[in-house]
């Protein structure tokens, strides 16, 4: 009930923004009748569309052409937006302008009420159509080309606990989100991609899946072709508790239903081959070289459950020796990493997705997720303690990639 009001106010939102931009156009663009109607076509459809998510009660199963649909969606939504921006200048302008007139007394009550009206700035209608043509093309470039267009990432860190002369090969991936996934010859492409890197050892950061576990079934698989010499090793992120998905744990009935979610995603770590990590460590000899590798459930600032316990986590590691962590929220870094009594040298996150929209270019790194993660993609470091954010390899939300592209990230430890 709470999913159908919400959406009967957007959709509310979305026809008032329609309704607006129609007004702005329809004596122009809009005046021929096959854009007339291919607008209100657009528009009823995707009215009808948002009722989908609202009345269907189990989001996993979504097939892939209706999450290509919901994207495409998103965009038209989103350019309709950045198109309405020039034109509500352009209306302050106008009240502006209709408001001197006024005080000056250059205008008559007519000119006001029903005379020559004050006309629109074509440059801000013009600057308006632009604007949501580019929105649109790019925001569809990115369903159709860039939430596939894996991108490795090369890091090089050396760490002065890390003494073996023979570099410490790791593949991290983050983030696969499998119920947006959905195209099984993709993830195969990736996967070939990692194991084209001769890892030693291959972490995941967490968000196997959206929502439920069993989003992550028919991937299982695939994801036990993943390929490292000394192992794979993984955490849950803050989407695989089936924390969104509306169960009441106060009853015996929601108990239930969120052990059983959570019994089949410890399964379908197992079965891909993966060591899960649940606020506990494991000792790794590497060319001679222990390890200290650490893994925690997910604990993240803000409202997010933090099932995480960094404590319990590091009992029982060895002194001396490089520690590396898996956690796949990054404020969990500043919070509690950095504060520890006890050294880690690094820690794997992901978990911001770099917002799956941003810039990366000639040494310009942006996003509009940096607003609310201060550490969102890429190395960090303080002191002698390091953390890299994974951009992730899946999507969630908007199936798509703009700027920031699914990663893979291919880290050589090294001593110094």
């Amino acid at each position: 009930m709470v999913k159908i009001i919400f959406t009967t106010v957007l959709i509310s939102i979305i026809l008032t923004l329609d309704v607006y931009i129609w007004y702005a156009y329809k004596s122009t663009l809009l005046s021929n009748p096959a854009f007339k109607y291919a607008y209100w076509l657009v528009s009823i459809l995707t009215v009808l569309l948002m009722f989908y998510p609202a009345i269907n009660t189990n989001l996993t199963l979504y097939p892939n052409y209706m999450v290509v649909i919901f994207g495409f969606m998103f965009s038209v939504i989103m350019s309709k937006i950045v198109m309405s921006l020039p034109l509500i200048l352009d209306d302050v302008i106008r009240f502006f302008r209709w408001l001197s007139h006024i005080v000056s007394d250059k205008t008559n009550a007519s000119s006001s009420i029903g005379g020559t009206p004050i006309s629109r700035l074509q440059f801000l209608k013009n600057t308006a159509f632009g604007l949501g043509a580019l929105a649109l093309t790019t925001l569809s470039y990115g369903i159709i080309v860039g939430r596939f267009d894996f991108k490795k990432h090369f890091v090089s860190l050396g760490l002065p606990t890390f003494k073996s002369k023979k570099p410490l090969r790791i593949v991290q991936i983050s983030d696969l989100h499998l119920g947006s996934f959905q195209k099984k010859d993709k993830l195969e492409e990736a996967i070939e991609l990692i194991n084209n890197e001769s890892p030693d050892l291959i972490f995941f950061t967490g968000d196997l899946v959206n929502n439920r576990a069993s989003e992550a079934a028919p991937f299982v698989e695939i994801l036990s072709t993943l390929k490292a010499k000394y192992g794979k090793y993984s955490v849950l992120g803050n989407h695989d508790y089936a924390d969104y998905i509306g169960l009441d744990i106060s009853t015996e009935e929601g108990k239930i239903a969120w052990e059983a979610n959570h019994q089949e995603i410890l399964s379908h770590h197992k079965e891909s081959g993966f060591d899960l990590l649940l606020n506990e460590n494991r000792l790794l000899n590497f060319d001679g070289q222990e390890i200290n590798l650490v893994g925690v459930e997910n604990w993240g600032g803000g409202r997010f459950s933090k099932y995480g316990d960094l404590d319990v986590a590091m009992q029982g590691v060895k002194e001396n020796c490089p520690t590396l962590l898996l956690s796949h929220d990054p404020t969990h870094w500043q919070k509690k990493v950095i504060p520890h009594a006890k050294q880690i040298d690094l820690q794997f996150a992901g978990h911001t997705h770099g917002m799956q929209f941003g810039l990366e270019i000639a040494g310009i790194k942006w996003s509009p997720v940096k607003w609310k993660y201060k550490y969102w993609a890429g190395l960090y470091s303080k002191d002698e303690s390091h953390l890299y954010v994974n951009r992730g390899i899946g999507h969630l939300g908007y199936p798509g990639r703009v700027g920031i592209l699914p990663e893979i990230t291919v880290f050589e430890i090294k001593s110094i």
